[in-house]
């Protein structure tokens, strides 16, 4: 345990000369702009599961309402003008299931001025708004969910979330499978490129930027996932975009992560909603002039508060609870398996298990623990009809995705023990069952114990998927407080670090108990 204490505190040490270094000269300012063209028309419209037409035929009601007494029309210049004080409203951090009492709103930032979140932990913009005030008109507790742009749409289909709001396009392939609310802002696409990029300086209509990026060959350009800017760069015949095949159209969950990708350069340009991506060039902007210390002071700072210090402990402890919740069920499962897979096949009934356990092992070795998550909770449980918070779907998926490789390891474990320590149990009287369980399977844990730690370690780790379905693991909260600057590189880095120091703990635990069995066997 000291040797580990001394690696974090190195670990520590090294990342503080590490930023200490940095801060001595300021990183190389590079600016980003938008070519001042529209490249599309397209409307914003909210998002319902299909079918929902009362819903529907409410929030265009509310709308028309709001419209007519000139509410919206103060909305749109508080957040489009800064006229007037913006209100923000908490971000739901633990799965919501919608009832007739609550509003649940699935959204996506940050998508400034429409929805973003602030230093405070409270979630701002245009939708919000009306989605608070549509809540107050129908007596209706509203409920935040900042999740992935394409997550939305199965939020809303699984019917996790009543309503999608996040400048949502409106579609003749998206209606085929939802509905939307009248249309209520007209938006358009924009090409974001380094501040330096005089290639669209000439460029007087979308015909000259088009032409300009068809003369362009293999350069990457990037755009948030689901968006129109994927079917403007990849081609879509229902918009009449014909794409750019020369183009390597790059995906990203979100316009952060694409921007900061442009700065890096990694990319060529980004395709992005005109309102986010003005908000987004002035944040990154601003940014532009920190060192990575000055970065490191504000994400502490944005730590102080009780907010986002709250998700990251909340992201650490979900983290920590899957995998180990995840591993116990694992270890149960894997060693049944286990167990039936070595039994001798005497029996029909054993057969039969075997082949159910072959099976088992195939479907949940053979496909990615992130569909086996999605499919669980967006299909099966709608599917049957119970409501399970996504935690607890989680840590069952990854308790019956552990047990697939466990009972491999067990199985490994059984076959390293001596085969007469089976036939002396049973000499002695004892059952097969019995004999396996107090005598084979903990000699068995002792040979496999560092491959188990290993299964831990790899549980820990792929946790990070868990914010597909809304979990608030460790990767989502920092990721949400990265959004709070337009940032993601400190809370990347303190990412990896997180992991690392998880890691270091637990290897340092299975040493102890790796001894503490070698200890007993001396005895």
């Amino acid at each position: 345990m000291k040797r580990t204490i001394i690696k974090i505190i190195a670990l520590i040490i090294l990342l503080v000369s590490v930023f200490a270094t940095v801060s001595c000269s300021k990183t190389e300012n590079k600016l980003i702009k938008a070519v001042d063209i529209k490249l599309t028309n397209e409307e914003y419209a909210f998002v319902c599961k299909e079918g929902n037409t009362a819903l529907v035929n409410s929030m265009n009601s509310f709308m028309a309402q709001i419209k007519e007494s000139g509410e919206f029309d103060a909305l749109v210049a508080k957040y489009f003008e800064g006229e007037g004080e913006k209100v923000g409203y908490p971000v739901a951090t633990t799965d919501v299931q919608n009832t007739k009492d609550l509003f649940v709103v699935a959204t996506n930032c940050p998508f400034e001025p429409f929805e973003y979140m602030e230093k405070d932990g409270l979630i701002y913009g245009l939708d919000i708004e009306i989605a608070a005030a549509y809540a107050k008109a129908n007596g209706l507790e509203l409920v935040v969910k900042n999740i992935g742009f394409d997550e939305i749409f199965v939020q809303v289909g699984a019917g996790y979330a009543d309503i999608g709001m996040a400048g949502i396009t409106v579609d003749a392939e998206r209606e085929k499978t939802y509905d939307f609310t009248v249309p209520y802002y007209e938006a358009s696409q924009k090409l974001i490129v380094l501040s330096d990029n005089s290639d669209f300086d000439k460029c007087e209509s979308v015909s000259d930027v088009e032409s300009m990026l068809s003369s362009l060959n293999g350069v990457g350009v990037g755009y948030q996932s689901a968006t129109t800017g994927s079917l403007y760069v990849n081609g879509d015949e229902l918009w009449g975009f014909s794409g750019f095949d020369n183009l390597d159209g790059k995906a990203y969950a979100n316009a952060q992560v694409a921007v900061s990708d442009l700065i890096n350069g990694n990319i060529y340009a980004v395709v992005l909603d005109e309102a986010p991506a003005n908000a987004i060039i002035d944040a990154t902007n601003e940014a532009s002039s920190l060192n990575l210390a000055l970065k490191l002071e504000n994400f502490i700072n944005t730590l102080k508060n009780p907010h986002y210090s709250g998700i990251l402990l909340l992201g650490l402890l979900n983290t920590v609870k899957v995998a180990v919740l995840g591993l116990i069920i694992g270890i149960i499962i894997g060693t049944l398996i286990a167990i039936v897979r070595v039994a001798p096949k005497y029996k029909l009934a054993y057969k039969i298990l075997d082949k159910i356990c072959s099976l088992y092992t195939l479907i949940f070795r053979g496909t990615p623990i992130v569909a086996q998550l999605l499919i669980a909770y967006y299909v099966i449980i709608p599917s049957i009809g119970i409501k399970m918070d996504a935690l607890n779907v989680g840590m069952i998926v990854f308790g019956m995705n552990s047990g697939a490789y466990v009972s491999e390891i067990m199985r490994g474990g059984i076959n390293s023990v001596d085969k007469g320590q089976m036939e002396a149990g049973r000499a002695l009287g004892l059952t097969y069952s019995t004999t396996m369980l107090k005598i084979v399977v903990p000699q068995a844990v002792k040979n496999i114990l560092p491959t188990l730690g290993n299964e831990f370690i790899s549980l820990i780790k792929e946790t990070s998927v868990l914010s597909f379905i809304a979990v608030y693991d460790l990767y989502k909260a920092l990721l949400d407080i990265g959004m709070v600057k337009y940032d993601s590189m400190i809370p990347y880095l303190m990412m990896g670090v997180i992991y690392i120091v998880l890691v270091l703990i637990i290897s340092a635990g299975i040493k102890i108990i790796e001894r503490r069995f070698a200890k007993s066997d001396r005895n």
